[in-house]
């Protein structure tokens, strides 16, 4: 393999205040396209590395919203369904 396709891993650092709070380097925020206000979900396996994902909307706020429609005699559509994912974007 060439060094063209080979992926590279980039490592970054970041101190644990006292109260457990980290500030995630400015790398780390580029890449996972995070803001301030943005959410991020921890997956933690039963071994090996834990991973971060920036949470783009709530799944359960979906569920919720899909139930009070059909609630109400309509299921929703797949286009209320984006519209709902869109406006919970972080």
């Amino acid at each position: 393999m060439d060094s063209a396709t080979r992926k590279t891993a980039t490592a970054v650092e970041a101190t644990v205040t006292s109260k457990g709070q980290v500030t995630l380097p400015r790398e780390l925020r580029k890449r996972l396209g995070i803001h301030r206000g943005s959410r991020i979900r921890f997956t933690i396996p039963a071994s090996g590395a834990v991973r971060v994902d920036p949470v783009l909307y709530d799944l359960e706020d979906l569920w919720r919203m899909a139930d009070l429609r059909g609630q109400a005699g309509a299921p929703m559509t797949f286009e209320e369904m984006d519209a709902a994912k869109a406006r919970r974007q972080w």
